[in-house]
């Protein structure tokens, strides 16, 4: 699938690479800062430093870099996989099985002591988690990648660069290498995940707002919710249905990558070098 340069300036992966490792400066870097100003043992004052004062400087940044850019709309939709020659419906079970990890895991969320104040923080929160890093990694990186390369290298670049995004985080925290190295691989399947949640639905919101849920009822379901960039977007439910749901994911999930490289070789279009585009 080829993403054509209508207007703007050319798409550089370099630069759409720098502009995740800004996102993560202000993610990471400020929100652990910033949230260091709060109490040790408060978690919510932590959480909402952590991510109401860095994630909309983050956003904003990206926002401009788009108007300065000029890059398009087909940062924000494409068209959807279902509507392409072969439609390939059965792709459409991803973002299902993504949407039923989070729904599975309501039940888990101690409710009952979580106050509405509470509820709504970790909403806006991971909102805005979902807003930066879907529009950095699926919007802006993706389709810069796309312009130039295979599918392929499209849907493992995002993923790759989405699990190692989350490192700058759990190296700050203190997470051991060993468990930094699990969190990447698991990160790294949400992020072919997400890949699929804007193909198959072809609208990048639709990523935001499913990637939100999904932060939204981890958040809700831990007692000290994270500082910057969840380190953990991985649904580990206890429930037979959540594991069931996982399980059926990381199939789909394989027999997707597999889909990918079919999609190329259909298509024919040549693999380019990791260059730095002219212009």
């Amino acid at each position: 699938m080829t993403t054509l340069e209508t207007g703007g300036r050319p798409r550089n992966v370099w630069v759409a690479l720098g502009v995740v490792a800004v996102y993560i400066l202000f993610a990471a870097g400020l929100g652990n800062l910033v949230g260091a100003l709060a109490d040790e043992d408060d978690a919510v004052a932590q959480f909402a430093l952590g991510h109401l004062i860095p994630l909309p400087l983050a956003i904003g940044f990206l926002l401009l870099f788009l108007r300065w850019s000029g890059w398009g709309a087909d940062v924000w939709r494409e068209q959807p996989t279902p509507t392409l020659t072969p439609r390939r419906w059965w792709l459409v079970f991803i973002p299902v099985l993504a949407l039923l990890l989070p729904i599975s895991q309501l039940g888990e969320v101690p409710w009952a002591s979580r106050s509405a104040g509470f509820i709504a923080l970790i909403a806006l929160g991971t909102l805005m988690v979902g807003l930066g890093e879907e529009l950095a990694i699926r919007g802006i990186l993706l389709t810069a990648v796309r312009a130039r390369h295979r599918e392929i290298v499209a849907l493992l670049t995002t993923a790759v660069v989405f699990g190692a995004a989350h490192i700058p985080g759990s190296l700050i925290s203190g997470v051991p290498i060993a468990v930094i190295a699990v969190q990447f691989t698991a990160l790294t399947a949400v992020g072919v995940t997400y890949y699929w949640v804007r193909r198959v639905t072809g609208r990048l919101w639709i990523g935001i707002l499913l990637h939100a849920a999904t932060d939204w009822v981890l958040y809700l379901g831990d007692d000290t919710p994270t500082v910057s960039i969840g380190n953990d977007h991985e649904m580990t439910g206890s429930s037979w249905f959540a594991a069931t749901v996982q399980f059926l994911l990381w199939i789909a999930i394989a027999l997707s990558v597999i889909s990918v490289i079919r999609e190329d070789r259909r298509n024919k279009k040549p693999a380019t070098a990791l260059q730095p585009a002219v212009g």
